[in-house]
């Protein structure tokens, strides 16, 4: 079948673990409550509780008073509580982390593991697709996936050209690269090309950036005009508007570490489509088109025996054109869209 189900043990530990991760993101929606800092500052010989945030923001909430002070020091209690648990929660995580790292459950790329993680802080909207996709679509499934399938030295990371305006305020100033090389010093441009849109660091693993293609491939997008041309600008690929369109699906792994993190991906039917249609493309290097085909398979496998309390949706069938919904579903075993 090209994977094995989860052991009790394996499935206990990865339960234990994700419900653990997810009270700690819970506990960080609170983190505006007590972002930034409170303090006094005297103006005109008078005394001002200001808030302060990052960036040099500054609010005052007014003139020292029995008031402000219990704001003050019930903001400073806050703080102080918020960070211990914190400091709590992720503690637990790095002792769970080796129990997942003995049932051999850490398995996503820890570059690529560090890349989205910068990503997310920085508030970039994005999708993992490609081959990476797989380590979601397995983790929902409580699988394991032969490594065959998995083994890749890249992550393919799909941007919605319809968001560049707000992707385009997040990476800004710092810009693609630059937030790359916070995770490894040695990220490099591919090439020296003007538009490049991809970077590899010093052992050779991969970050690609991509974006769905317009009806004129020739067209520059919106989201490239607004792009710095000295940064990494995502390749535009046509058929990618149907990733775009479909579904969102997630699901959280364990990275080499043993540490969790949440993916963000496409939906696994939607997966099995594209990646039908780029294994039956004559210009696709016969070596690719076998895997892609290879992929296709599994993840249609995965769907009919694992994956089916996925609910029912038009919106893939919508996305992908009929013919190529049909061939898929008379090829692929078990595959309905």
């Amino acid at each position: 079948m090209g994977y094995t189900r989860l052991q009790l043990e394996q499935a206990k530990v990865s339960t234990n673990a994700i419900q653990l991760f997810e009270a700690l993101e819970a506990h960080r929606g609170q983190a505006r409550q007590v972002a930034g800092s409170m303090h006094w500052k005297q103006i005109a010989g008078r005394e001002y509780l200001y808030r302060g945030y990052s960036h040099g923001k500054n609010h005052s909430l007014g003139p020292r008073s029995p008031e402000t002070e219990a704001i003050k020091a019930s903001f400073e209690e806050r703080k102080a509580a918020y960070k211990t648990r914190e400091d709590a929660l992720r503690q637990q995580l790095t002792t769970h982390a080796a129990y997942v790292r003995a049932n051999r459950l850490h398995r996503f790329p820890l570059t690529a593991a560090r890349v989205i993680r910068v990503l997310q802080r920085q508030g970039v909207p994005f999708r993992i697709i490609g081959t990476s996709a797989l380590y979601a679509y397995e983790a929902r499934a409580g699988v394991l996936i032969e490594p065959e399938h998995l083994a890749t030295s890249d992550v393919d990371i799909l941007m919605d050209a319809r968001q560049g305006v707000r992707i385009v305020a997040q990476v800004q100033p710092e810009g693609l690269l630059s937030l790359l090389r916070q995770t490894d010093k040695t990220f490099q441009r591919f090439t020296d090309a003007t538009f490049m849109f991809c970077a590899v660091n010093d052992t050779g693993y991969r970050v690609d950036f991509i974006t769905q293609g317009g009806s004129d491939p020739l067209q520059m997008n919106d989201f490239e005009r607004l792009l710095d041309e000295g940064d990494l600008t995502p390749v535009t690929i046509e058929s990618l508007k149907w990733l775009v369109a479909s579904p969102r699906f997630e699901a959280v792994v364990f990275d080499e570490r043993g540490m969790p993190l949440r993916l963000l991906t496409a939906d696994p039917r939607a997966f099995v489509l594209h990646k039908w249609y780029v294994s039956q493309r004559a210009d696709r290097e016969p070596a690719k088109r076998y895997r892609d085909e290879a992929q296709a398979r599994l993840v249609a496998t995965l769907l009919h025996h694992e994956l089916r309390e996925l609910p029912t949706t038009r919106a893939v069938a919508h996305a992908f054109p009929h013919l190529l919904r049909q061939d898929a579903s008379a090829e692929l075993d078990d595959f309905d869209v």
